[in-house]
């Protein structure tokens, strides 16, 4: 035995004894493993397979995109820097596509105070063809229809926009015939075409 240690001093080759004094400390406790300039642990929160997809322990290259923070995935957080913060003021205001003069009141900048309320340009009314008694006279009368019926059709056109279903449900039963709603378009179409060739 003493001939294999010999031998094995002079190859410089450590025998079972050097391998478990290097396992262990001098303290008798076993050495930790440091881990290795790749090994990067996963963050908290991100799915195995986006890891997966993100890194691996061969070293591939970097992903296509190039993120601006090294925090990778996650979102930035707020940088606050020194800038004043633009004052806001509770104010009234006015829908100018309301006709009642109701005011409601909301959070707006100082610095846009005195400005049109920005959604009434959404406000966007259907322009229904209007008549005068000669054109009435000369060229829409008959069809089954009164100047009075077809004034009150072309009054709720206006009043509602052209929806039919709420015209045909305002539809005045007591004064005028039970109408259908094809006949109220019908009726309301044959005019402006009517209006439209003539004009």
């Amino acid at each position: 035995m003493d001939r294999s240690s010999d031998i094995m001093d002079i190859l410089e080759i450590s025998g079972v004894e050097s391998k478990k004094s290097e396992l262990m400390n001098s303290d008798g406790t076993k050495k930790v493993k440091k881990p290795k300039k790749y090994d990067i642990k996963k963050p908290e929160g991100m799915h195995r397979e986006l890891w997966g997809l993100l890194w691996t322990d061969n070293m591939d290259a970097p992903p296509v995109i190039a993120t601006e923070s090294t925090q990778g995935y996650k979102a930035l957080k707020a940088k606050l820097g020194s800038s004043k913060v633009r004052p806001w003021s509770w104010t009234p205001f006015q829908n100018p596509a309301r006709k009642d003069g109701a005011i409601f009141y909301h959070w707006r900048r100082i610095a846009d105070e005195g400005k049109d309320y920005p959604f009434a340009a959404f406000n966007k009314a259907a322009e229904v063809m209007m008549y005068t008694d000669a054109e009435y006279q000369l060229h829409l009368s008959g069809d089954g229809w009164s100047r009075s019926e077809t004034d009150h059709l072309m009054d709720l056109a206006k009043r509602f926009d052209m929806r039919y279903i709420v015209m045909h449900d305002r539809w005045n039963t007591d004064k005028f015939a039970k109408r259908s709603v094809e006949d109220i378009k019908d009726r309301y179409y044959n005019i402006a075409n009517t209006l439209l060739k003539v004009c």
